[in-house]
């Protein structure tokens, strides 16, 4: 009966280690983001104790956005038309 059991228990915890990918190597999909580079500067939260990075301004502590002068100082798809506190920033 002992028996029986533990060996019910080893597969229990090998069909758990395979169910749950444990020892897999391969490698993400998504490469890993940096976030003390805060890139990309769209998808970080910020804060008063975590501020956006240079060239880029907090919005309302939701996300960074890149600060602007003309549509060509914004990233690919964006175009500087938002405006906050005087500052201008690409979305």
């Amino acid at each position: 009966m002992n028996r029986l059991l533990r060996s019910a228990g080893v597969l229990a915890v090998v069909l758990l280690g395979i169910a749950c990918g444990g020892g897999s190597m391969e490698e993400p999909s998504t490469p890993a983001i940096d976030l003390a580079s805060h890139q990309p500067a769209a998808h970080i939260v910020c804060s008063a104790e975590d501020p956006c990075g240079k060239g880029y301004i907090c919005l309302s502590g939701i996300r960074c956005a890149k600060t602007c002068n003309s549509d060509s100082d914004c990233p690919a798809g964006q175009l500087c038309t938002g405006q906050t506190k005087g500052k201008r920033f690409c979305q």
